[in-house]
């Protein structure tokens, strides 16, 4: 867009990562993103690092993301954007499971309704 300057992360703390401590401090919107997603993104990045989850504060949720010594700045905040990345994939899959769980329970009762699940002696 002509004339008009993005944000980057670089230059507004607001917008940006930083590394305190071996930390990334987080909040996340619950009205956004569902705490069952928040947590499983914790899960999906444990390789990377420890997801340390506080108490919600209406509508609120800290999340700190406490990295191994020696990460660099630089990966520590590429993680924390993998960490939006992949919170986003969650929401939308947990978004997706409400919205088709009528449908998949209709197919399970469906499948299931035909098997016979007793063995029987003839």
């Amino acid at each position: 867009m002509e004339g008009v300057e993005l944000p980057t992360g670089d230059d507004d703390p607001e917008l940006g990562f930083a590394l305190v401590d071996g930390a990334i401090a987080l909040v996340i919107d619950v009205r956004v993103y569902r705490l069952t997603a928040v947590k499983k993104t914790a899960y999906r990045l444990a390789d990377r690092c420890t997801a340390v989850i506080g108490a919600l504060a209406d509508p609120l949720v800290p999340v700190t993301l406490r990295f191994k010594p020696g990460t660099t700045e630089a990966g520590a905040r590429e993680t924390a954007r993998l960490f939006f990345q992949e919170l986003l994939d969650q929401e939308l899959r947990e978004q997706i499971a409400d919205e088709t769980s009528a449908v998949r329970t209709l197919i399970l009762a469906h499948a299931f309704s035909k098997a016979d699940l007793i063995k029987r002696d003839e």
